[in-house]
């Protein structure tokens, strides 16, 4: 029996559940796991189950796919496809469902390197980091997003979210402006997502933060990811943010959240705590 860990039937807009309907029936048909990630995952997990309202929509499904190889991914796509709702688009990861809402599907499991990146083929020249993906599928939370019938899908954690944003922060330049906004706001408002009970059971953490409830959220979500990735997961996340605390040019990250409209109120220097105060949660 699969434990529930939210009842979100009826928040959700029916054209996703609709297109995760399709999703979940050929993926179970298929016998291949997936997972929503991105921004579909973070309206998921703060504003339908927590309440708590997102800076941005999206009108995109981003899901994370387990193949053995690069024939399991292409028989996913080709059977979307077939149903007549899918269409395939420009872009190999990408299709578009019902004219209307696009769909990104990433691979991760047998197609990826040693590195933990795929290259899509058949030229081999688009590469993505999918490290972290087999540690967030693991600790992966189910909702039911539809009743009779039932319909439960797998999305990843916030914590699992703020892990996967990191990485892409730090692998596509693209994006950057929407991973660094996404990132700070999940750390942000992670003790109030659900998580201010298991907070107060590690008292260190605000009296060592000054009492600064945001320091205080970002460093119980870096003890939080350090609970969930392994060693190279975690050198991979704690290299990337000790590179930006140490650059001479500047914290990027700090710098790319800064850009977008919702956070031009905060100060550099604060922003840059939050992101050490990660750090320091992530090396506890």
């Amino acid at each position: 029996m699969t434990l529930i860990s939210h009842n979100l039937t009826g928040k959700i807009d029916k054209k996703t559940v609709a297109l995760l309907s399709e999703i979940d029936a050929i993926a179970q048909n298929l016998k291949l796991a997936f997972f929503i990630v991105g921004a579909t995952a973070r309206d998921i997990l703060l504003q339908h189950a927590h309440g708590i309202h997102t800076t941005r929509a999206t009108l995109d499904v981003d899901i994370g796919v387990f193949v053995s190889d690069w024939e399991q991914f292409q028989t996913l796509k080709d059977t979307l496809v077939h149903t007549g709702k899918f269409s395939p688009t420009r872009q190999t990861q990408r299709l578009r469902y019902d004219d209307e809402l696009l769909l990104d599907i990433i691979p991760f499991g047998g197609v990826a390197k040693e590195d933990h990146s795929i290259a899509w083929p058949p030229e081999y020249d688009t590469k993505l980091s999918v490290a972290g993906f087999q540690e967030c599928y693991q600790h992966a939370a189910s909702l039911l997003v539809r009743a009779a019938p039932d319909l439960a899908v797998k999305v990843v954690s916030l914590a699992g979210l703020a892990i996967l944003k990191l990485v892409s922060w730090d692998d596509n330049i693209e994006r950057r402006g929407k991973d660094a906004a996404d990132l700070i706001f999940i750390m942000k408002n992670y003790i109030a997502a659900g998580n201010m009970d298991r907070f107060f059971e590690e008292a260190d953490i605000l009296k060592e933060e000054a009492s600064d409830y945001d320091r205080s959220s970002a460093r119980f979500l870096g003890r939080e990811i350090a609970r969930m990735v392994g060693k190279a997961t975690k050198a991979k996340l704690a290299g990337i943010l000790e590179r930006e605390a140490a650059s001479s040019q500047g914290h990027k990250i700090a710098m790319d959240v800064l850009r977008q409209d919702a956070f031009q109120k905060e100060s550099y220097e604060q922003v840059v705590e939050y992101f050490n105060a990660l750090l320091r949660g992530l090396l506890d």
